[in-house]
C-alpha cells in the first residue's frame, strides 16, 4: 500500500493546538486534566505512566465536507507503592504483630498517656485562674 500524499501546503495546515481550541475544546480540557493527574502520579510514585489521546475521524456519508469525530483520552497511572507488613506465626498457625517467641519485659509500660497528662497538668497550673464574671488585668 502506498502512502497518500497530502496536497495541502504546510503553510496552510491547521495547527493541532488550533484544532483543539476551535473544533474540540472539550478534548483539550479533558487532556489537560489527564496530563495533570499523570504528572502528579509519576512525581509521587517515581514510576512511569502514559497518556493516550485518540481521535477517530469518519466522513459522514452523503453529507459533503462533514466529518464525525470520536475522541478518547486515557491515562495509565502508576500504582502507588504499597507498604509491607511483617507478621509472626503462632504455634496455632495464626498471624500476629508481636513475635510469640520473644520474651516480654516485666515492668515496661506505655508512658505516652502519662506524659500527656503531665503536660496538661503543667499547662493548667501555669494558666491564671479565672472565675466567671471576673477579668484578669495585668
Amino acid at each position: 500500500m502506498s502512502k497518500l500524499i497530502n496536497p495541502t501546503l504546510k503553510a496552510k495546515r491547521q495547527a493541532f493546538a488550533d484544532f483543539l481550541a476551535n473544533s474540540a475544546p472539550f478534548l483539550g480540557e479533558e487532556a489537560t486534566e489527564a496530563l495533570n493527574d499523570l504528572v502528579h502520579a509519576t512525581t509521587e510514585t517515581g514510576k512511569a505512566g502514559s497518556l493516550t489521546l485518540t481521535i477517530k475521524m469518519k466522513p459522514i456519508g452523503g453529507k459533503a465536507g462533514q466529518m464525525e469525530l470520536d475522541t478518547d483520552v486515557k491515562t495509565k497511572l502508576p500504582a502507588p507503592t504499597k507498604g509491607r507488613t511483617i507478621l509472626f506465626t503462632t504455634p496455632d498457625n495464626n498471624l500476629q504483630r508481636s513475635d510469640p517467641r520473644q520474651q516480654t519485659l516485666d515492668g515496661v509500660r506505655d508512658v505516652s498517656q502519662e506524659s500527656i497528662a503531665q503536660k496538661e497538668l503543667r499547662q493548667t497550673a501555669a494558666a491564671p485562674e479565672q472565675q466567671p464574671g471576673l477579668r484578669v488585668v495585668g
